[in-house]
């Protein structure tokens, strides 16, 4: 993946201070030195080269020697290694280490658990020998996994999360070995949020289905969602940090004619919080479009236009009010190029990726899933950059004359992330 140092980059700020003591330690009764890091060929960049390059760094911070690469095809018969495989059926998050004949074997659900392991097994070879008989295992369900800068104040988390409220297991999922019903998603969903901790979390497609499995397990956490849905659900709602931000002030508009949102689904919602930590006042705007084309329903792009002014005038009230910061997030189905996001970025609002001062993630965030195609790292957008070929949109606004940053802006792509809903995660980190 192209941005993936970022994603270890986080990891390293959770990293202990080695001792040089840890020179004398073995592996197995071997010294590190003499082993080879081995990763599957077939697998993806996060979790084949680029995690074997994480440990390959970390093992130099311990023992002071660079071990060398290899993929599972490059590899000699006979080589000590330390190899990462991924078995289909291991639960995503979850790890095993263990100790074989030719050297230790690092098996993991995915990115995060091989991550967490390579963490354990480094921190325990900085203290002590490797025995023969090493068994590690563990989980980093439930765990806080990516700190942020320390010149961040701000985090913000987008995702669209597929509206799937079916309790049916599809039968081509079904052959994936993947189920996509929520009573599955759900947990991986408040995973996603407990990794990255935001201040703010914005979603949308968010069911009643949905809510009564996410819901409480993101409560856990010390979240709560700032508008409780009356007669109208509200597909889009913004949830907060109670520790974090305090709500001040809270605004749902659910688009309508019916017939520019389907199933009620179509709206806007509003927040204005206070910043605990500085006493800065920021608000949130999320929103998810009408979703056709003008092929497939005349009229499609002046509808959702309209919706965006709408957006725009609920704004400059906004602004009249409190004048301070604004976020925009959210589905808007259409390109930075045409005219509903022309008319954000022709009052001044910029896109995060392109404020961003550290790094801005350039990828269109989009991918398959559905219920018919299952899912995939394939996108049909017109460019795999995001000015050309996004559909979610995050924007800032009125952040210099408060002197306001948007430090990060990324796109979370770990693997696990693309059988849960066709929209990468967005995430905003930010200085007020």
């Amino acid at each position: 993946m192209k941005k993936v140092l970022l994603f270890f980059s986080a990891f390293m700020l959770m990293g202990t201070t080695w001792m040089s003591a840890a020179l004398k330690h073995k592996i197995a009764g071997t010294a590190p030195a003499k082993y080879t890091i081995v990763y599957e060929a077939k697998a993806e960049a996060e979790e084949g080269k680029d995690i074997a390059a994480f440990l390959q760094n970390r093992l130099k911070e311990v023992a002071g020697v660079t071990l060398p690469v290899q993929t599972s095809e490059q590899v000699k018969k006979g080589t000590k290694t330390i190899s990462f495989i991924h078995s289909a059926k291991k639960d995503v998050f979850a790890y095993d280490v263990r100790a074989g004949k030719s050297g230790l074997i690092i098996d993991g659900g995915g990115c995060w658990a091989m991550q967490k392991a390579c963490n354990v097994l480094t921190e325990e070879l900085a203290k002590k020998d490797i025995p023969s008989n090493y068994r590690l295992s563990g989980s980093v369900q439930g765990e806080f996994l990516f700190p942020r800068r320390s010149d961040v104040n701000l985090r913000i988390l987008d995702d669209n999360i597929w509206d799937y409220s079916s309790d049916v297991w599809l039968e081509n999922w079904k052959q994936l070995g993947v189920d996509p019903r929520d009573d599955v998603r759900a947990p991986k969903f408040a995973q996603l949020v407990r990794a990255y901790m935001p201040d703010v979390l914005t979603i949308q497609e968010y069911n009643k289905h949905m809510h009564d499995r996410f819901y409480p397990l993101i409560q856990k956490y010390g979240y709560e969602i700032s508008y409780e849905s009356g007669a109208d659900w509200n597909n889009t709602p913004i949830f907060y940090k109670k520790d974090a931000v305090e709500l001040v002030e809270v605004n749902y508009n659910l688009y309508t004619p019916a017939q520019w949102s389907n199933h009620g689904s179509k709206s806007f919602q509003s927040a204005v919080f206070k910043h605990k930590a500085t006493g800065k006042t920021f608000a949130i705007l999320n929103t998810h479009l009408w979703w056709k084309g003008d092929a497939q329903q005349p009229g499609s792009t002046q509808a959702r236009a309209a919706q965006v002014r709408l957006m725009l005038a609920e704004a400059e009230i906004l602004k009249a009010k409190y004048d301070c910061v604004m976020f925009v997030t959210g589905d808007m189905n259409c390109y930075e190029n045409n005219i509903p996001m022309r008319q954000f970025i022709d009052e001044g609002y910029v896109p995060c990726y392109k404020a961003a001062t550290v790094y801005g993630n350039n990828d269109n965030g989009h991918h398959i899933c559905s219920p018919k195609e299952g899912f995939s790292r394939t996108s049909r957008r017109p460019s795999p950059e995001r000015a050309e070929g996004a559909l979610d949109h995050c924007f800032i606004f009125n952040h210099q004359k408060h002197n306001a940053e948007v430090k990060i802006f990324d796109c979370i792509q770990a693997y696990f992330t693309i059988e849960l809903t066709d929209h990468y995660p967005n995430l905003i980190d930010a200085r007020l």
